[in-house]
C-alpha cells in the first residue's frame, strides 16, 4: 500500500509538471521547430540513458539491502525533475529526504547519497582536469568556474578523510581522559559521525571499480547529450572537444547555453517522469484487477 505522504507528493509533482509544461510551452515549441525530430529524440534518449545508468548505480550501492533497490529507483525518478530546476542545489535536499524515506537505517540512506555525490565530484573533476591538460580553449569565466570547482572538490574530499582520521584520535582521547558532560556530548556526536563513515565505506566495499565505471559512463552520456544539444546553438563551434567542454560547463553555474538547455533537460525529465507515473498507474490497476 502506497504511503499517504507519497501520494501527496505525487499529486504535487503532477501539479508541478502541468504548470511547468504550461509555462515553458513557448520554449518547447521553439526547441521543436529548430531541432530535427530524429536528432532531438536521439539526444533525449542519450540523456535518459544517463539516468538509467544512475538507477543501476543506485542498485549497485544497495546490493546489501536488495529490498530497497526498487523503492530507491522510484525515489530517483520522482525527484529527478524537481532537482533539475530547483535553485542552489535544493534538489539534493529533496533527494536526500526521499532516500531517508526508503531506508529504515538513516545512516545507510546518507551513505548512498554521499557516495553518489563523491562519484560525481571525482568524475567531473577528472573531466575538467583533462580539458586543462589538453589545453581545450574555454572562456575566461569558465576557467574560473573550473578552477573553483576543482579547488572546492579537493578541499572537500581531503577534508572528509582528514576529519575521519581526527575522529579516531578524538574518540580515544575522550574515552580515556574526559568525564565532563560536554566531553560526553562530543563523544556521542563523534560516534555518530564515525558510524556514518563506516556506512559509507561498507556501501562502496568491493564495488568501487564498478561504481567509478558507472559514474564515468553516466557523465559521459549526459555531457555528450549536452554537447550535441549545444552544437545547435548559433555561437558554438563544431570541434568535438569544444562541444564537450561546452556540454560539461553547461551543467555548472554560468555555463554557455545553460538557460536553453535547462528547459530541454527539464523537458527530458518530464517525459521520463510521466512515463514512470503512467507505469505506476498501470501496475496498480493490474494489481487491483488480480485481487
Amino acid at each position: 500500500m502506497m504511503k499517504l505522504y507519497v501520494r501527496y507528493y505525487i499529486a504535487f509533482l503532477v501539479l508541478i509538471l502541468g504548470l511547468w509544461i504550461q509555462l515553458r510551452a513557448p520554449v518547447i515549441f521553439k526547441i521543436g521547430r529548430s531541432t530535427p525530430w530524429a536528432f532531438f529524440l536521439g539526444i533525449t534518449a542519450l540523456y535518459m540513458f544517463s539516468h538509467v545508468l544512475r538507477m543501476f548505480r543506485l542498485a549497485l550501492l544497495t546490493l546489501d539491502k536488495r529490498e530497497s533497490i526498487v523503492p530507491l529507483v522510484y525515489a530517483h525518478v520522482l525527484t529527478a525533475f524537481p532537482s533539475s530546476f530547483l535553485p542552489f542545489k535544493a534538489g539534493e535536499v529533496l533527494r536526500l529526504i526521499s532516500f531517508f524515506s526508503v531506508f529504515r537505517n538513516k545512516k545507510k540512506a546518507f551513505a548512498v547519497w554521499a557516495a553518489e555525490r563523491f562519484g560525481d565530484v571525482i568524475v567531473i573533476s577528472a573531466f575538467i582536469l583533462a580539458l586543462r591538460i589538453f589545453n581545450v580553449p574555454m572562456p575566461s569565466a569558465m576557467r574560473l568556474v573550473s578552477m573553483a570547482f576543482i579547488f572546492v572538490s579537493i578541499i572537500g574530499v581531503a577534508g572528509l578523510f582528514s576529519v575521519a582520521k581526527v575522529f579516531v584520535y578524538l574518540n580515544r582521547h575522550l574515552v580515556l581522559s574526559s568525564c565532563s558532560e560536554r566531553g560526553l556530548k562530543i563523544l556521542r556526536v563523534s560516534h555518530v559521525l564515525h558510524q556514518v563513515e563506516i556506512a559509507i565505506v561498507q556501501t562502496l566495499e568491493g564495488r568501487m571499480s564498478a561504481f567509478l565505471l558507472f559514474s564515468l559512463l553516466i557523465w559521459f552520456a549526459e555531457i555528450s547529450a549536452l554537447a550535441m544539444f549545444v552544437n545547435h546553438l548559433p555561437a558554438m563551434q563544431d570541434d568535438f572537444t569544444n562541444l564537450f567542454a561546452a556540454g560539461l560547463f553547461a551543467s555548472l553555474p554560468g555555463g554557455d547555453g545553460v538557460s536553453v538547455f535547462g528547459s530541454y533537460q527539464s523537458l527530458a525529465l518530464v517525459v521520463v517522469t510521466i512515463i514512470f507515473l503512467l507505469g505506476m498507474l498501470a501496475s496498480s490497476r493490474i494489481k487491483i484487477k488480480r485481487k
